[in-house]
């Protein structure tokens, strides 16, 4: 039997017929990216239209997977799953299945955001890819950088619309209808969602919009669509290093070794704005054009650190040892927070000048990435007023920047760490969300839930969205032991 004909077999079983020309609908194709043998993965598209609100809109295919369960007899309903964003590919790596614990349970579903990078099209912006790089290695700053930016976009918005693209298809509700189409496309009559990051906005709009196809809710690292998160982009960055100081001086060894722990991180942002530092960073990273480490490469080394539950209690010997002018564990840092972006970046701007910029202060949002937060001037927004008048969509209805109610049993994730979607994001969703429970790990950042502990929180949720949760493994959770600081690498 033909490949594509035994993915026929097997889809025809729980998708629903619908015509060959009918939109939404489901189509076979090979899948995005050359699985590992012995996967049972099948692929194809979903076809639905561009622009939800034209009934002459075009259609367009995201690229669908579905990995099969292992048990002999899976659960009816499967887990969907996407991660963040928006701009960030849900197919594009994804090869095997082998490690996943769901799967021992239930069918995984994964679907590429519409404008995402396997989409059909593809909401690509090759220009403001590379010019992310430059900003990195801190070749291009402040006003420059954002002008930069903004011209990019325009370009970009030009090349995708005389390709015919309509720009205002890309929104989080469109995606979040895109989900329902695919639930009734493959014929279950509920699953789970899971979302990380921005999917957890995604997912909440799903709550907001199609609330009867949804048996259960993960949500971990959660953005709800009311925060204004250009507004206290700085700030989280700033709780999480203050999560570090203060940790430190409440620990004896690590005070010790590290007395003052914010004021050396003072003089180390102030020492590289006076003067590039002078570190030697591998030819393979810098692809042999100059790195100019500044405060807000330093800032971004750390802020790729706080990612990492192995590297945060090593925070204060990186930030300690650099200050006193020793670079050499700031240096792997700042070598991997190098590199052109990877983001889709039509896609991100799509749905960010629709759905976040509309609803901030543009004062707070500049203030952000002020030298007077002392972060040397670092800007972790995502796109200034400027870009998004250029990229020039329709905003959202303003009720999409509201919060989310819902009596569907969810469970929360939070990171302790997290120096992008603080944990108080997370815990505001119980104020409407009745079915809800939180679940904050210690020592932990972005992303909180995929390790050994979360995955057996997870998976028993999944067994039962309203028993009770195994959280021993949470409670003994001791957190960043900062003293490991005050020991030599």
């Amino acid at each position: 039997m033909g490949f594509l004909a035994s993915l026929s077999l097997a889809i025809s079983a729980s998708a629903t017929e619908s015509p060959p020309t009918a939109v939404p609908r489901f189509e076979l194709a090979p899948c995005p990216a050359t699985v590992e043998a012995g996967e049972r993965i099948e692929c194809g598209f979903l076809v639905v239209p561009e622009n939800r609100q034209k009934t002459d809109s075009r259609s367009i295919q995201l690229p669908v997977m579905r990995l099969r369960s292992r048990a002999a007899k899976p659960a009816k309903d499967p887990l969907f799953f996407m991660p963040g964003g928006p701009g960030v590919s849900a197919v594009a790596r994804l090869r095997s299945g082998k490690k996943n614990p769901v799967l021992d349970e239930r069918d995984l579903i994964v679907l590429e955001p519409r404008g995402g990078k396997m989409a059909r099209p593809a909401l690509e912006c090759p220009d403001i890819n590379a010019l992310k790089g430059d900003i990195a290695a801190g070749r291009l700053r402040g006003a420059k950088a954002q002008d930069a930016l903004t011209k990019a976009a325009g370009r970009c918005r030009a090349t995708l619309t005389a390709a015919g693209v309509d720009l205002d298809g890309y929104t989080t509700m469109a995606t979040a209808d895109d989900i329902e189409d695919l639930r009734k496309v493959l014929g279950y009559e509920t699953w789970n969602l899971q979302g990380l990051s921005y999917s957890t906005r995604l997912m909440l709009t799903v709550l907001r919009r199609h609330p009867a196809g949804v048996r259960s809710v993960i949500l971990d690292s959660v953005l709800p669509p009311e925060v204004n998160f250009d507004e206290v982009a700085a700030v989280n960055l700033l709780r999480s290093l203050d999560l570090v100081f203060d940790g430190c001086a409440i620990d004896r060894e690590c005070s010790a070794a590290h007395p003052d722990l914010r004021q050396r991180f003072a003089r180390l942002i102030a020492t590289a704005e006076r003067k590039p530092l002078p570190l030697v960073l591998k030819e393979s990273v810098t692809e042999g054009r100059p790195v100019e480490v500044r405060g807000a490469q330093v800032v971004e080394a750390l802020y790729t650190a706080l990612h990492d539950p192995e590297a945060i209690p090593l925070l204060p010997r990186i930030i300690s040892r650099a200050a006193a002018g020793d670079y050499s564990e700031l240096t792997s840092w700042v070598e991997r927070s190098q590199g052109a972006s990877t983001m889709s970046w039509g896609l991100r701007l799509s749905v960010w000048c629709s759905e976040e910029v509309p609803f901030e202060d543009p004062k707070r949002v500049v203030a952000q990435h002020s030298p007077a937060m002392g972060l040397g001037g670092v800007d972790e927004g995502t796109a200034s007023v400027e870009t998004c008048r250029v990229w020039n969509v329709a905003p959202v209805p303003a009720e999409e920047n509201t919060p989310v109610k819902s009596d569907v049993p969810t469970l929360i994730f939070a990171g302790e760490f997290d120096p992008d979607t603080p944990p108080d994001w997370g815990r505001q969703l119980l104020e409407s969300m009745p079915q809800a429970r939180y679940v904050e790990l210690r020592g932990y950042s972005h992303g909180a839930s995929f390790n050994r502990c979360g995955g057996e929180v997870t998976l028993a949720f999944l067994r039962d969205p309203q028993g009770p949760l195994p959280l021993d493994c949470v409670l003994k959770l001791r957190g960043a032991d900062f003293g490991r600081s005050a020991t030599a690498p």
